[in-house]
């Protein structure tokens, strides 16, 4: 696990059933944190990476589904100055993505972040 992957984690700390990279089947209701890649480094060569970052919610219940995702937006849009993360901007979502094979719904959130280059 990366450095952002961790620091992220430790954002959603008050989130229940938090995963990095893959998510299992169980439990019903959990999330994930997928990097994503980003973009090149552009004038800050080397000291500054802009990261991406998507978030994935399953949860049995929509409202339910809907409010956690909210709450995962207010904990990481925004933030600065966290560990390595200068800035963390929300880019699109939450979006609802359907129901997967066992009927739960689903949520993706991406994000961007400025971080420090570990």
């Amino acid at each position: 696990m990366t450095i952002l992957s961790t620091e992220i984690e430790t954002l959603l700390s008050s989130v229940s059933n938090v995963y990095t990279g893959n998510m299992p089947d169980d439990p019903n209701d959990a999330v994930c944190i997928y990097l994503t890649g980003g973009f090149p480094r552009g004038l800050t060569a080397d000291e500054v990476e802009e990261s991406t970052f998507q978030i994935k919610v399953r949860n049995d219940s929509y409202p339910t589904g809907e409010a956690l995702c909210d709450t995962i937006d207010d904990l990481l849009n925004g933030v600065t100055n966290s560990g390595t993360i200068l800035g963390i901007y929300q880019m699109s979502g939450p979006f609802n993505i359907g129901r997967d094979l066992s009927n739960r719904q689903e949520w993706t959130i991406n994000f961007r972040c400025y971080n420090l280059r570990n």
